[in-house]
């Protein structure tokens, strides 16, 4: 066989069983683990991935199946391959190729988030990066979204504004109908007054359910929510711009200094976007303010309403600019458009029919 099928030969068989962890090599094992490693990180792999990868070839071959150097660099080069693959195909980071590759190849982990954005497409992208921290990436991540949506139709009934919330923050727990119910309780009477304010009633169950302690966190998240809001209106700040600041600076670690900086933030886009789309200059200001770069992200976002209203009227000149000012925040502002248009058809058409 040439070296780079038997470098992928190698790699399909490591990834046919679970990884290997904890064995006591001999020295004369661990310098080879060594030597594959360096020779497999000269082919521009990272290093980390370089000697996992090293590892599990030491654990489950012996030294007559793992080939000379010239085997090694092939699998370096395979390994540099699928990186890139993973990184421009799918956007997965160096710490999720890492902890990924040992275990499924590029092939694997596309058709896995294909399978998991077939059954919700909203969720797809969390399973699978949650997944790939497991042994068994496709059998957990399969769990993962059973249980999400068996937390959500529990919960739909009780309340259905953080149902999705509670499921989003709980599905990967042992028992996560258990957690999310507790969390629900012990919380639902906290945001009863926000309940005209879902996305604020989402953010609170979404930090507080990942806290050690959620009905202390979410009691210290709403305190500080309203002493930011109490500060910003005593200002002069219209209600609903004081809370969304709010809302966005309560997840910092000092939220009224963060609160103030929000402000300047969404002053200065204001004043930008104002010149040229009035019409949505509040909601690209309110969206761009947490930025790292407020003004760029600005424009980024004012191109995306232009092109969306652009595209839309076209067909349905009448919702352009609804839809536009819905989508515009997306980093795929033209898919987002299109669902959201066709979840509006879907509306009217029921309304019609109702």
């Amino acid at each position: 066989m040439e070296p780079a099928q038997r470098a992928k030969a190698l790699l399909d068989a490591m990834r046919r069983t679970p990884m290997l962890r904890g064995a006591r090599l001999s020295d004369a094992r661990l310098e080879l683990r060594d030597e594959i490693a360096s020779t497999i990180e000269g082919e521009g792999v990272l290093p980390r991935l370089a000697r996992r990868i090293a590892f599990q070839l030491i654990l489950k071959f012996d030294e007559t199946e793992l080939g000379d150097r010239t085997i090694w660099s092939a699998v370096g080069q395979q390994l540099r391959q699928e990186t890139e693959r993973l990184k421009t195909g799918l956007r997965l980071v160096d710490r999720q190729i890492i902890v990924a590759l040992p275990k499924l190849s590029p092939d694997r982990i596309s058709g896995f988030l294909e399978e998991l954005k077939a059954t919700d497409p909203t969720i797809a992208r969390t399973v699978l990066n949650t997944a790939l921290d497991a042994a068994n990436p496709v059998s957990a991540g399969r769990r993962y979204l059973a249980e999400y949506h068996r937390v959500i139709e529990q919960l739909r009934t009780i309340d259905p504004q953080v149902a999705r919330t509670l499921a989003n923050a709980t599905f990967m727990a042992r028992v996560p109908h258990r957690k999310a119910m507790n969390h629900l309780k012990r919380f639902a009477d906290l945001t009863r007054k926000f309940r005209d304010d879902v996305g604020f009633a989402r953010t609170v169950a979404r930090m507080s359910c990942r806290a050690p302690d959620p009905l202390k966190a979410a009691k210290s998240f709403i305190a500080n929510h309203d002493a930011v809001v109490a500060e910003l209106t005593a200002q002069g700040i219209e209600g609903d711009i004081a809370r969304t600041l709010a809302g966005i600076a309560c997840l910092s670690s000092d939220p009224i200094p963060t609160a103030h900086k929000l402000l300047k933030h969404f002053e200065d886009v204001l004043n930008l976007v104002k010149r040229t789309h009035p019409s949505v200059a509040r909601s690209i200001a309110l969206s761009a303010c947490r930025a790292a770069d407020p003004l760029k992200a600005a424009q980024s976002y004012m191109k995306n309403h232009d092109v969306i209203v652009r595209m839309i009227s076209r067909t349905d000149p009448q919702r352009a600019r609804k839809v536009a000012t819905q989508a515009f925040r997306s980093d795929n502002p033209l898919r987002w458009a299109k669902r959201y248009l066709s979840e509006l058809g879907e509306t009217r058409a029921q309304v019609s029919a109702g």
